[in-house]
């Protein structure tokens, strides 16, 4: 009775869970035949290598949906037309971006949609007429592997460079800039000893420059109580001049109101009087010339010009 009573209570246990496993499925089913999906398009010019419908699809890293179809766009065999499915109510942006990532190296690939702002509008409303298109780009996996040959053949042009660069010749004269370098090392290390000496020197200058200090400091007021009288003496002189100016300009405005003045007699002057000048400058002339010749005469012989000539003997008449 009681083997037979626990074959009856493991029975009831496992009919209990298939119920519930079939209930969750049922209502697994319900919901996902409840979603509603909205289909979008998206097209690649690259290898889409390791996506796979199923692949999961996810918004700025979240799941929004699956990879329902994967082929080549009809219209031009260049591209890879992906369909994909997110949930309802996804803020897929006319503005946003679709690229192809990969788990990890080793990981399988999914569609990653990014960018998108707040002013945009909603990209399915963007496109009634039919399937809304997301724009795509390349992921930075595959600009790497496309970039990969050309980095590898730069690797090698270098690689050739270095081998030529290594000849004989010239690690023979890298082997003696080396030497070179030591030899430049060796003689820096002599002279440190010497430059340590002239740091001794100039440590004994610069206490010679702090005796000097008190006599510099009384030499530099000296100069500050000369340039003191000298700023002083140039107020006064500058005084001086400013008085000298106006002096000048009261003297100038004197002249200039007595000249006004006497412009008529100034006029007749230049008109008649300097005539009358110059004749009797002339006239002045032949009388101090007359005057000279008298003092001559009157120098030689006083007396013949005083009294006449008495040399004239006596007239002797005939009878």
């Amino acid at each position: 009775m009681e083997t037979r009573a626990s074959y009856i209570l493991v029975g009831s246990f496992v009919l209990a869970l298939l119920a519930g496993l079939f209930v969750f499925t049922v209502w697994v089913a319900k919901v996902q035949l409840e979603e509603t999906r909205q289909p979008y398009y998206i097209y690649f010019t690259g290898s889409v290598t390791g996506l796979q419908e199923g692949s999961p699809v996810r918004y700025r890293g979240i799941p929004v949906g699956t990879v329902t179809d994967i082929r080549l766009d009809p219209n031009d065999v260049s591209r890879v037309r992906v369909t994909i499915e997110v949930q309802e109510g996804t803020p897929i942006k006319t503005d946003s971006i679709a690229s192809l990532e990969v788990q990890g190296i080793t990981g399988g690939a999914y569609i990653q949609i990014s960018g998108g702002t707040e002013l945009s509008e909603l990209l399915r409303t963007a496109h009634d007429s039919g399937t809304p298109v997301i724009p795509s780009r390349p992921s930075s996996l595959t600009v790497f592997v496309d970039a990969a040959p050309q980095l590898l053949n730069r690797a090698l042009d270098l690689t050739n460079r270095m081998a030529d660069l290594l000849t004989p010749q010239n690690q023979a004269a890298i082997a003696d800039i080396l030497q070179s370098t030591r030899t430049l090392t060796a003689e820096l290390a002599k002279a440190s000893n010497g430059l340590e000496s002239t740091m001794q020197q100039a440590g004994r200058t610069l206490q010679g420059f702090e005796a000097v200090g008190p006599q510099l400091n009384h030499t530099m007021a000296q100069a500050q109580r000369t340039l003191a009288t000298v700023e002083g003496s140039t107020k006064t002189l500058t005084g001086d001049l400013h008085e000298l100016t106006t002096s000048l300009k009261q003297t100038s405005s004197q002249l200039n109101a007595m000249v006004g003045e006497n412009r008529d007699a100034v006029r007749d002057f230049t008109g008649s009087g300097l005539y009358e000048l110059t004749l009797l400058i002339t006239q002045l002339r032949d009388l101090s010339g007359q005057l000279s010749r008298v003092v001559t005469r009157i120098e030689n012989d006083p007396s013949n010009f005083l009294f006449g000539g008495t040399r004239q003997g006596v007239e002797i008449r005939g009878r």
